[in-house]
């Protein structure tokens, strides 16, 4: 691309510096000029700092962090220079070729929705010189995927992030450039897959920021430069593959949370990805899809194939978000539609819109592409069953969050829900597609495992996390469920072992399945102890044997206060002081009411509230924080000043 930025060789020869945004530019490659360096000629010279070792500009995706240590770093001293990162041993220094050859690979499987890489060049880069790669970029991507990897030369995956961590705080602050804006993506997967949601958002943000810049000096270049724009579209479509997954990773990481996502799908002007295949064998497609294009209308969108899941999964999240923000914010509404219809006709309107993308969004994807019209296997035989788990994925929590709400946050008792479904929103077979989606979210998951391709991420996670509530109603409405009780049981035990597998590999989990296991029979689920999941699987139980004495004609709004607190499963205005703190109050409750109570395990007294009072509230578990307990203690009042409705700091939303 010809940029205003160029290197001194192509400037002294007064010829145009075609470069990627990074050196070396295109003649000092093929001319083999070393020490090719890119600077602005209307920036002005940076005085020389005492102390402080002269910062090389890097080569071809090589870090300035590479270049030797000054005298001073090199003998232990700090430069008191803030944006300097302190000097660490590079763990990159250690690695094979085909170790990182590997990790790439992992990642190609394991993360399908940030799939911006151009394999076949990086590979190529790696096998004649693994140093010259970017090592920031490197240790982005182990961070990842060295929990799924088996190696003695690999370090924990804390150890690789620290070290992209320290040197994404100095190199941000320069020049933007592709491969930084992708070590950023990388890195925010990782934060946020720790349970630190704010870094993960504040990384996102700047890699967001980092590839529009880019994509704004490409435009340029294709402004005035169209034959040599045409001649590096490799490189375009690697920031058009960034900025997308920037955008998918925003909508994950907004979730159902109250900040609204920086970025519109329909608002966007960046053309969606081409076909994995022309991207992999560089050819350039007659035409592109845009945003717009995303409908019925447009034939190049009809008939989408697993090649194109990219510009699929991340037009699905874009409906999942606004299904997922739609069903928080009405919560209350919908409970009105779907008992009495006294819900206003433009909410209606809203959700029936939803609903329609939701099904065009569906039509127009290939055969190839649905589950379970198509076997998981199909998809692992070329390398896809990862992306084809996503896809489905979305489209099974869409179905959930869509429909949640006429049945698990009605003030009725669940008995009478169904006798009432001649409202717009009660096709006799909307709960059979609740637990139909349940059951096809747990399946898919199964089926890959057993194909040698387990998905194991924070997304797939929280899916499994909302299955398994939706499985656990099933077991009190059997004759609803298909496959009926059995089938429920088996459903929900596979859920409770997925999370706990995740839980290890995903620290974030952790907030899900809160071990304590006092004993475990190897050949049963049942008795294994989970705080959160296990205390919901006793009330269903409880609620079994209770159903036919629920007469009370409403509940009490409690549920509401604790609807809506964690509909996300990263939400950035979470305080982990706070959260300490419940859960060390929780912790405590807990261990006095096993105290008083032998025969009582779960957290909550036995007589505290009534048993249609528990169902209500606990109609609404996925989606409450560690707070939720502390209700039951305190009264009404303890719980809604822990219910986070109310946040003490408003502004932090």
């Amino acid at each position: 691309m010809r940029l205003s930025i160029s290197c001194d060789a192509c400037r002294q020869a007064k010829v145009k510096c075609v470069h990627e945004g990074q050196p070396p530019c295109q003649r000092c490659s093929k001319s083999q000029i070393k020490n090719c360096s890119l600077t602005d000629p209307r920036a002005s010279k940076p005085r020389a700092r005492r102390n402080t070792a002269p910062i090389k500009s890097p080569k071809k995706r090589k870090a300035s962090s590479d270049v030797s240590p000054g005298p001073e770093i090199a003998k232990g001293r700090v430069s008191g220079n803030p944006l300097e990162p302190r000097c660490t041993e590079n763990p990159m220094l250690a690695l094979s070729p085909a170790v990182v050859v590997n990790a790439v690979e992992t990642y190609r499987k394991k993360f399908p929705i940030t799939n911006f890489l151009h394999y076949p060049t990086l590979i190529s880069d790696i096998s004649s010189d693994v140093h010259s790669v970017d090592s920031v970029f490197v240790a982005s991507l182990l961070s990842l995927c060295v929990r799924f990897m088996t190696s003695e030369e690999l370090e924990a995956e804390e150890v690789y992030a620290d070290y992209a961590r320290k040197h994404l705080a100095h190199r941000v602050l320069e020049a933007p450039s592709l491969y930084l804006a992708q070590s950023l993506v990388m890195i925010s997967f990782y934060e946020w897959g720790t349970g630190r949601p704010y870094q993960a958002w504040m990384y996102s943000g700047m890699a967001t920021y980092m590839i529009q810049s880019l994509l704004k000096m490409s435009d340029d270049s294709m402004e005035h430069n169209p034959q040599e724009f045409h001649a590096s579209q490799t490189q375009y479509e690697q920031l058009v593959r960034t900025y997308w997954c920037c955008f998918a990773q925003d909508c994950e990481l907004s979730s159902g949370a109250r900040q609204h996502f920086a970025l519109s799908f329909s608002q966007i002007s960046v053309p969606l990805p081409i076909s994995d295949r022309d991207f992999t064998f560089n050819h350039t497609p007659a035409q592109r899809l845009m945003p717009a294009d995303m409908n019925k209308n447009c034939l190049l969108a009809n008939g989408l194939t697993i090649e194109h899941g990219l510009t699929i999964v991340t037009r699905g999240f874009d409906i999942f978000i606004r299904i997922l923000r739609f069903a928080n914010e009405h919560r209350r509404s919908l409970v009105s539609l779907s008992s009495n219809g006294s819900v206003t006709p433009p909410l209606l309107v809203n959700w029936q819109r939803l609903k329609e993308e939701l099904d065009e969004w569906r039509s127009l994807q290939d055969i190839t592409v649905h589950y379970p019209a198509t076997s998981v296997q199909t998809h692992v035989a070329l390398g896809y069953g990862e992306l084809f788990a996503y896809i489905n994925l979305v489209h099974c929590m869409s179905i959930l969050f869509l429909h949640r709400d006429r049945f698990l946050s009605n003030l009725k008792p669940h008995s009478d829900v169904f006798h009432e479904m001649n409202d717009a929103q009660g096709e006799p077979h909307t709960i059979e597609q609740l637990f139909k989606a349940a059951q096809q979210i747990g399946t898919i998951l199964t089926a890959l495992d057993a194909s040698g391709a387990p998905v194991m991420s924070p997304y797939s996670g929280f899916s499994v996390f909302v299955a398994a509530h939706i499985n656990m109603y099933g077991t009190i409405v059997p004759h609803r469920y298909p496959g009926g009780l059995e089938r429920a049981e088996e459903e929900k035990g596979r859920n409770l072992v997925y999370l706990e597998r995740l839980s290890k590999l995903w620290p974030v989990g952790r907030s899900w399945v809160n071990t304590r296991i006092p004993h475990v029979n190897t050949n049963t689920t049942n008795n294994l102890q989970w705080r959160t999941v296990q205390d919901a699987n006793r009330f269903y139980e409880t609620v079994k044997s209770t159903q036919t004495h629920a007469e009370s004609e409403i509940h009490s709004p409690r549920g509401f206060a604790l609807a809506g607190t964690l509909d996300e499963y990263g939400d950035i205005r979470s305080r982990p002081s706070a959260r300490a703190a419940t859960a060390e109050s929780r912790d405590t409750h807990s261990s006095h009411a096993a105290a008083s109570s032998p025969g009582l395990e779960t957290s909550f007294p036995r007589d505290a509230v009534a048993g249609h009072e528990i169902e209500t509230d606990m109609f609404q578990w996925p989606f409450i924080d560690g707070s939720w307990s502390l209700g039951f203690d305190a009264g009404l009042d303890g719980l809604w000043s822990n219910s986070g409705l109310f946040d003490p700091n408003p502004s932090l939303r």
